[in-house]
């Protein structure tokens, strides 16, 4: 990237070099859709239904932009990502988040996002990464249940997803 020299008034040039950003990137682990008990032997879950539901929220004074990058690493019942292969991000999202507004994705919304249109029933188990990308703070939080054996009684936790700061 070039340096650019702008006169001052005492004669002496000011150099200005690049712009630095603050990027803060949050990475939320995804399980969606159900894992069923006559399936292969080498699942990455146990069998059962799970969901999961991401709230992102700005709670600063100002508007931000948000990127949102799915990667998914079992995609459909389909393990596409176990080591040694790798998966980059399937789709790349934009929007920008007003001040003091949330929203939220949910397994229809990331099937969707992934597959370019949402499910029309139920689904076969999709995990992945839903990476979010913005210039201001957010406050990111994950909601997993899960429900197994014949008496299907779920389960809930609640995450709350802290963020890695990158500046470039």
């Amino acid at each position: 990237m070039a340096l650019v020299q702008i006169p001052t008034k005492s004669l002496d040039p000011a150099v200005i070099g690049p712009a630095r950003f603050t990027i803060f990137a949050y990475s939320v682990k995804f399980v969606c859709g159900q894992q069923k008990a006559d399936c292969c032997g080498c699942t990455p879950v146990r069998p059962g239904r799970y969901s999961t539901e991401i709230n992102i929220h700005n709670a600063g004074e100002k508007q931000t932009p948000v990127l949102k990058r799915v990667i998914p690493l079992v995609l459909a019942g389909t393990v596409i990502g176990r080591e040694p292969n790798v998966k980059t991000p399937a789709t790349l999202e934009r929007l920008l988040l007003p001040a003091h507004t949330a929203t939220m994705d949910d397994c229809c919304r990331i099937l969707e996002m992934t597959l370019g249109a949402p499910p029309s029933g139920p689904t076969p188990l999709t995990i992945g990464i839903l990476e979010i990308l913005s210039l201001e703070e957010l406050s990111v939080t994950a909601v997993y249940t899960a429900s197994h054996g014949s008496d299907c009684t779920p389960s809930m936790d609640v995450q709350q997803v802290t963020s890695r700061v990158i500046v470039i």
